[in-house]
């Protein structure tokens, strides 16, 4: 049985008050207390006026009706014809004369308090309570809704969780990081932020989270780019996983590049850790196979050679022509060793790299599509990576990659790369962070 009356309940409480059962009997066939009926049926009785009473000729609702003496007070055409003697046959009197005072039935104070199971209610003249079972249903849906809108929290709790939740949002912050680092001093769902912050009770805005939606612009084709497909052979997709099939659990970093401004030379290229969702973020003035050799060059010089091929023993990115010279990224060119494998992703498929493609959404938070890159410089990107990979992340049980990657590879390496890991609270996903 559950908590709360249903309709087939009411239902059954004014059919049997109808048949004028009392309270006690209709709690019996519905195995409630007779209390939950008596309060069910006052406060949803419905109060029906005198003049809304329907019957088949208009009755006095007078107090006085018995034994009124006073004539001629409505003036009507019909009671004039009928020449009615007085006006206590008429009720089209109780609106005009000074003598009137509405009787009031005395069934309304007592049990069952109302009206649907008396006998003279079709001639009766008086204003009416009665039930409706449909009518009442309604009344406490709508009721139970309104009582589920709104909040319960006081003025001065509210702004201790806004000091607490717009500051941190407004920095690119995700409301279940916050609710996360916060949830002893908070004692709040994401659920209630989000509602709290759609109503305008924060003095952050919807559009300061930062997967809010926009609408993307429709991409124009830019001018072909002549590659030589030999770099491919050996190094496909279907290569790319016979390859992974035969060699067991291989650590694989997905490599991409992230664009600026259309027209702009300059770019980021992106190295995807998939084992700790580190990503590594290397400003680039120009976009050619080149300057991608110069970076892993760079990573050479600070890594030992045993260091690189643990980092990076397979790298999978897509075709594009400045990944079209594998050799230099694979092979340590003092020492002629190939220390990494690349692979290419199908043409058009770039989803088979799709959780770099995905992880790129927290880099355009600080540098939304379309901005320019000018303004960058290594000392920005490296604030960025540090910004970016100190965001914990659910999969990661609420730990950020740089904690992951230093768990895996150790304190060391980490440090070589560069990675500083921020404390939770003063990560900023904003493009304040390089202003």
């Amino acid at each position: 049985m559950g908590k709360h009356l249903t309709l087939e309940d009411r239902i059954t409480i004014q059919k049997m008050l109808k048949e004028g059962k009392s309270f006690a009997e209709i709690a019996v066939d519905l195995s409630r207390p007779a209390s939950t009926i008596m309060r069910e049926v006052k406060k949803h009785r419905v109060f029906i006026s005198r003049k809304e009473v329907s019957t088949m000729q208009t009755k006095n609702a007078c107090k006085k009706r018995f034994d009124c003496k006073i004539a001629g007070k409505c003036k009507k055409p019909s009671c004039e014809a009928i020449h009615h003697k007085n006006c206590k046959y008429c009720g089209g009197c109780n609106d005009f004369c000074s003598e009137f005072e509405e009787d009031i039935c005395t069934r309304y104070d007592s049990p069952p308090y109302v009206c649907n199971s008396c006998e003279k209610k079709p001639r009766c003249p008086l204003s009416k309570y009665l039930y409706d079972a449909e009518k009442a249903h309604k009344e406490y849906r709508k009721k139970l809704s309104e009582s589920r809108q709104g909040i319960s929290v006081t003025g001065e709790h509210l702004k201790h969780i806004d000091d607490i939740i717009s500051p941190r949002l407004k920095k690119g912050q995700s409301i279940h990081l916050i609710c996360t680092e916060q949830k002893d001093v908070l004692n709040l769902s994401e659920r209630s932020v989000y509602k709290y912050l759609h109503m305008g009770l924060l003095s952050a805005k919807p559009t300061d989270l930062s997967r809010t939606v926009q609408r993307r612009l429709r991409k124009k084709a830019g001018p072909a780019v002549k590659v030589d497909k030999q770099c491919f052979k050996g190094r496909t997709y279907s290569d790319f996983q016979a390859y992974l099939e035969q060699s067991g659990y291989v650590n694989v970093v997905e490599m991409d590049t992230v664009m600026g401004r259309k027209g702009e030379s300059a770019v980021v290229l992106s190295l995807l850790f998939k084992n700790c969702d580190l990503q590594l973020y290397f400003y680039r003035s120009t976009n050619t196979a080149r300057s991608v050799a110069e970076i892993f060059d760079e990573l050479r010089s600070k890594l030992t050679d045993s260091e690189f091929s643990k980092l990076f023993p397979v790298i999978l990115t897509d075709r594009g022509s400045e990944f079209t010279d594998p050799t230099t990224i694979e092979i340590n060119r003092e020492t002629g060793e190939a220390q990494s494998r690349v692979f290419y992703c199908d043409p058009m498929n770039s989803n088979q790299k799709a959780k770099c493609e995905r992880n790129h959404e927290f880099f355009r938070c600080i540098l939304s599509k379309g901005s320019s890159f000018s303004g960058l410089n290594r000392e920005k990107t490296d604030l960025i990576t540090n910004h970016i990979n100190s965001y914990p992340r659910p999969r990661l049980g609420d730990k950020s990659p740089i904690a992951v990657f230093k768990a895996i590879y150790g304190d060391e390496i980490a440090a070589k790369l560069g990675l500083v890991e921020i404390p939770a609270k003063d990560v900023i996903l904003h493009p304040v962070l390089i202003k």
